[in-house]
C-alpha cells in the first residue's frame, strides 16, 4: 500500500522520546488523555454538520499544529514519486508526486501529506495527522481531504478546505493499531470514518466506513518488506464501494533505503508495491522513489 500510510507502512518512523521537561513545555501533554480530548474535539456532534463552535475548535488544533513546529525534537521531510496512487487497494490516480511533513514531539507525531498527479485528472489531496503511540498501541486521528480526480468528482460535495457543512470535503478518520511485539512484529489495525459526505450512502444515512488489516514486516537481504490483508468490514460509502464485508486488499511492499555520506540525513530509496483487490477485481503493481531526510 503506497499513498496516506507510506510513511508507516514503508519505512518505520523511530520517535525520541526525549526529556521530560521538554516534552511538558509542548502544548499537547503527552498523555492518552490529551489525544482523547483533541479525538473529542474532532468527533461531529451532529452526523450531517459541524457547527459555528466546532469550526472554531478546528482551526485551534491547526494553530496548535503550527505551535509544534518550533517544539518538534523530531522532523522528516519526504517526497516520493509513484507510478500510481493506490490507497488501501483501491486505484486513485496515475502518475504522483507526494510530499510529507512529519513532526515528532514525545509521543506524538504529527504529519502532514498530500498527492497530486502528473496527469489531466487533476487528483489533489491534503491530509493532516496527529496519532499518539503508548508502548505496542498507536492510536491514529486523520483528517482526510481530497477532491477525487476530475472524472469522479461528486458535484454536491463541496471542493473548498474550509468547508465544514454537511457537504465537506474532508472525512474525519479514527484509527487505532496493535503490534504483537517486536519479536512478534504482527500489526493488527482498524480505522472508522466519523465525519464526511463522502461517507453518507444513496439514502442519506452515515455508513462509517471502516477498514481493518492484518500486517508483518520483515527484512530479506537488507531489503525491507510488509506483507498482509486489508477488509472493509461493512457496507461503506466510497471506499471502493463495498456492500458488505469484503476482502479490499492484498499487498506486499518492498523497499529499501541508501544513505548518501556526502548529504547528512539525506537518504535515497527504491520500492515496489503489489496489490490485490477482490472487490473491485484488480490488480496494481506501483513502482516509486523516495526522498528523505
Amino acid at each position: 500500500e503506497n499513498g496516506r500510510h507510506i510513511l508507516n507502512n514503508s519505512y518505520y518512523l523511530h520517535i525520541n522520546k526525549g526529556t521530560a521537561a521538554q516534552c511538558s513545555r509542548f502544548l499537547f501533554s503527552p498523555h492518552l488523555s490529551s489525544f482523547i480530548y483533541i479525538l473529542r474535539i474532532f468527533t461531529p456532534r451532529k452526523r450531517e454538520e459541524i457547527t459555528d463552535k466546532m469550526k472554531k475548535q478546528i482551526l485551534l488544533i491547526a494553530i496548535l499544529f503550527c505551535t509544534a513546529f518550533a517544539q518538534a525534537q523530531e522532523v522528516f521531510v519526504t517526497a516520493d514519486f509513484v507510478s500510481s496512487y493506490i490507497w488501501r487497494g483501491v486505484y486513485e490516480a496515475g502518475p504522483s508526486l507526494q510530499p510529507g511533513l512529519t513532526l515528532g514531539i514525545g509521543n506524538f507525531t504529527i504529519a502532514a501529506w498530500g498527492s497530486v498527479d502528473f496527469t489531466s485528472s487533476s487528483y489533489k489531496e491534503a491530509d493532516l495527522m496527529l496519532s499518539y503511540r503508548l508502548k505496542n498501541i498507536t492510536f491514529h486521528l486523520k483528517d482526510l481531504y481530497d477532491e477525487g480526480s476530475a472524472s469522479d468528482r461528486n458535484p454536491q460535495i463541496s471542493r473548498n478546505y474550509f468547508h465544514f457543512g454537511a457537504d465537506s470535503p474532508h472525512r474525519i478518520e479514527a484509527g487505532i493499531e496493535w503490534q504483537v511485539s517486536r519479536k512478534v512484529p504482527i500489526t493488527l489495525s482498524w480505522y472508522t470514518i466519523l465525519f464526511g459526505a463522502r461517507d453518507v450512502d444513496t439514502r442519506g444515512r452515515r455508513c462509517y466506513s471502516s477498514y481493518v488489516e492484518v500486517a508483518y514486516p520483515f527484512t530479506v537481504k537488507t531489503i525491507d518488506l510488509k506483507t498482509g490483508v486489508g477488509a472493509a468490514p461493512w457496507k461503506t460509502a466510497g471506499e471502493g464501494g463495498a456492500k458488505g464485508f469484503a476482502v479490499k486488499n492484498v499487498f506486499i511492499n518492498a523497499g529499501k533505503l541508501w544513505a548518501v555520506k556526502s548529504m547528512g540525513s539525506f537518504r535515497i530509496g527504491l520500492f515496489t508495491h503489489l496489490s490485490w483487490c477482490p472487490l473491485k477485481e484488480d490488480m496494481n503493481c506501483v513502482g516509486g522513489i523516495s526522498l528523505r531526510m
